[in-house]
C-alpha cells in the first residue's frame, strides 16, 4: 500500500482516508469522528467539513485505495515478510540444471520408465531371434538426453533405485544415466550424449546371447559359467555388426566396458589409453551400479562407500580422470546415503548440491532424541537462514541400521 500524511486542507473528494487518525483524537466526544469506521473513501465535501469541524490538522489517505494529491508526506510501509517466508525464497538453479529438482524427478521418473520397458522390447526381441528395432531405441536415447540436460541429478539420483529383470535392461539404463552424468559434466553437446545414451543402452546386448539358466544364476558363477558369460562382449560385437549402422565408437562401449586401465579386464586385457573413453566412462559406471546393487551372495555397498572404492582404484582398473568425473557427476554424497548429522541427527541424502557438495539436502529420519520418523523432514544443509547449522560428520552403513534406504526415498520424494 502507498500511504501519506497531508494537510486536512488538501483533503478531496475521491481520496481513501485511513482511520489511524482516530488515534491522534482518542478519547475526544466529537461525534463527528464515528463517521470514520476503520476507513473510508471521500465521496462528498460533507464529509470533508465534518472531518475538518472534528479538529484534525492532518490525515492519512492510502493512495492504492482512492485518489493522490501532490505533496505529502510518504509514509515508508514495514517489511511485512516473515523470516520464514524469506527463507523460503527459492535459489536460483545451479549451473547447467534447467528445472528445479524435484519437478525434474518426476520427469526422470517417467523417462527412467519408458526408456526401461524400450529397452526390455528391444532386448527380448533380440533374444527370441528378431531384428532389433532402432528406432525405439533412438527415442530412448533422446529422451534420457532431454531429461540429463534438463537436470541431471535427478536422473543420476534415481540409478539408487533398484530393479531386476531378465535381460538386465534396468542395469542398462542405470548405466547409460550416469555414462550421460559423466559426459555432461565433462562437458559434450547434447547430440554426442544421445549418441552415447543410444550405445551405452547396448552395451550388455550381449547378455541376450547367454543362457539364461546362467544370466539368472543367484549364487556365484562356476569357472565354466563365469567363462560364458564373460563371452556376452563379444557377443554383443556380432549383434551390432548385424544391425548395421553403428559406429565404431558405439561398438567400443560394447566390446571394451570390462577392461581395466592395469589390463586386468576383459575379454582382450586392453591397458591405458587403448581402451577408448567411452568405453571408460561406461566401465566404471557398470562397476559402480554392480557394488551398488544386492545380490544373494552380496549386500549392496552403499553410495559413497562404493565411490571410495572406485576412488582407491584411479590409476589401476580406472583412470584418474573419469574417476574425477565420475565423482564431480554424482557428488560426495551420492543420493541415498545415509548419514550422521553433527546434531546427532540421522539422515539419507536426498539431493545433491553441485555448487558446494559438502552441503546437499538431506532428509532426516532420525532425531538427535532417537525418535524415528516416518516421514523425513528434509533440512538444505547449504541453508545459512536456518536456526541450526547441521554437517555430516560421518557416512553410515543403512544395513548395519536395518533401513530401507529406497523406501524412505520414496516417502521424501512425494
Amino acid at each position: 500500500m502507498a500511504k501519506k500524511k497531508i494537510n486536512i486542507d488538501q483533503l478531496k473528494v475521491g481520496m481513501y482516508m485511513e482511520a489511524d487518525i482516530q488515534e491522534s483524537v482518542k478519547g475526544s466526544s466529537n461525534k463527528n469522528l464515528k463517521l470514520l469506521g476503520k476507513g473510508v473513501l471521500i465521496t462528498s465535501a460533507n464529509q470533508i467539513r465534518r472531518i475538518k469541524e472534528a479538529g484534525l490538522a492532518n490525515v492519512t489517505i492510502d493512495t492504492s485505495k482512492g485518489t493522490d494529491t501532490e505533496g505529502g508526506e510518504v509514509i515508508t510501509q514495514p517489511n511485512l515478510e516473515t523470516p520464514k517466508q524469506r527463507e523460503h525464497k527459492k535459489k536460483p538453479l545451479p549451473p547447467g540444471r534447467k528445472t528445479e529438482y524435484r519437478e525434474a524427478l518426476k520427469i526422470a521418473k517417467k523417462t527412467k520408465s519408458a526408456v526401461t520397458n524400450a529397452l526390455k522390447d528391444v532386448m527380448g526381441n533380440v533374444a527370441m531371434g528378431g531384428t532389433m528395432d532402432q528406432a525405439k531405441l533412438k527415442v530412448a536415447g533422446k529422451l534420457m538426453t532431454q531429461a540429463v540436460f534438463q537436470n541431471v541429478d535427478a536422473m543420476v539420483g534415481l540409478t539408487r533405485i533398484k530393479e531386476h529383470d531378465a535381460y538386465t535392461a534396468a542395469h542398462c539404463v542405470n548405466v547409460a544415466t550416469l555414462v550421460l552424468a559423466v559426459a555432461f559434466a565433462d562437458g559434450m553437446d547434447q547430440a554426442t550424449c544421445e549418441m552415447l545414451a543410444n550405445a551405452a543402452l547396448l552395451h550388455d546386448i550381449g547378455k541376450t546371447k547367454v543362457p539364461l539358466e546362467i544370466l539368472n544364476k543367484p549364487g556365484r558363477f562356476e569357472p565354466h559359467e563365469l567363462a560364458e558369460m564373460r563371452k556376452h562382449t563379444l557377443y554383443g560385437e556380432e549383434i551390432l555388426i548385424d544391425m548395421g549402422g553403428i559406429s565404431e565408437e558405439m561398438m567400443f562401449i560394447a566390446t571394451q566396458h570390462h577392461e581395466m586401465w592395469d589390463g586386468s579386464g576383459y575379454p582382450h586385457k586392453l591397458t591405458g589409453q587403448q581402451i577408448h573413453r567411452f568405453g571408460q566412462m561406461t566401465a566404471i559406471a557398470d562397476v559402480y551400479d554392480a557394488l551398488t546393487a544386492a545380490r544373494v551372495y552380496k549386500p549392496a555397498l552403499p553410495p559413497h562407500f562404493a565411490l571410495n572404492r572406485i576412488y582407491g582404484n584411479r590409476d589401476k582398473e580406472f583412470s584418474a580422470d573419469i574417476v574425477d568425473l565420475f565423482i564431480k557427476s554424482l557428488g560426495l554424497y551420492p543420493v541415498g546415503s545415509l548419514v550422521l548429522l553433527n546434531t546427532e541427527e540421522v539422515g539419507i541424502v536426498y539431493e545433491p548440491n553441485p555448487l558446494n557438495p559438502k552441503k546437499p539436502k538431506v532428509g532426516i529420519i532420525r532425531t538427535r532424541y532417537g525418535k524415528e520418523r516416518h516421514v523425513p523432514v528434509v533440512m538444505d544443509l547449504d541453508d545459512a537462514s536456518a536456526g541450526e547449522q547441521r554437517e555430516i560428520s560421518q557416512v553410515l552403513d543403512p544395513t548395519k541400521y536395518n533401513i530401507d534406504i529406497e523406501a524412505f526415498l520414496k516417502r521424501i520424494a512425494s
